[in-house]
């Protein structure tokens, strides 16, 4: 895989995470508070890792050399390159996304609403069930009731 597809996976896959951050965030879930108090600390633990560090001393290296050659450049040529590979990024989050999705088993917000919706489906089903058979426990009582009444009458 080349570095610039690898570097769009990493930010489709950034962005779908942030996404679905502020989605149950902005809905109060408990799912979304489990999360947040999860990764309160998880910021500094990563810092802490030594393969994190060393992605990070790449990661400015690669920098500075870009800045070098930039600063060579023209400004136009930098604007226009710049341009082409946003471009390319766009192109490739276009015909990708579905893929990167169905291999990595990301929940979109169509399989969010198809949980919610079967979950209401549920508890409604729950529901009747549950007032059905509280229904019938009372008729059943009432028969028991009835038929105890008429014992007592024989018994007479």
């Amino acid at each position: 895989m080349e570095p610039a597809t690898t570097l769009a996976i990493i930010i489709l896959v950034v962005a779908i995470l942030i996404l679905l951050y502020y989605y149950l965030e902005s809905t109060n879930n408990p799912v979304y508070q489990s999360i947040h108090a999860q990764a309160s600390g998880f910021s500094t633990r990563v810092s802490q890792e030594e393969y994190i560090s060393n992605l990070s001393d790449r990661v400015n290296d690669f920098s500075e050399k870009i800045k070098d050659r930039v600063q060579d450049e023209d400004e136009e040529e930098h604007v226009s390159k710049t341009d082409i590979m946003s471009k390319k990024i766009s192109q490739f989050i276009d015909e990708q996304s579905e893929q990167v999705i169905e291999d990595w088993n990301l929940a979109t917000n169509k399989d969010l609403d198809n949980v919610i919706e079967r979950y209401e489906s549920l508890k409604e089903e729950l529901y009747t069930y549950k007032e059905d058979n509280d229904n019938r426990v009372s008729d059943l009582e009432k028969r028991v009731d009835k038929i105890d009444e008429e014992l007592k009458n024989i018994k007479k």
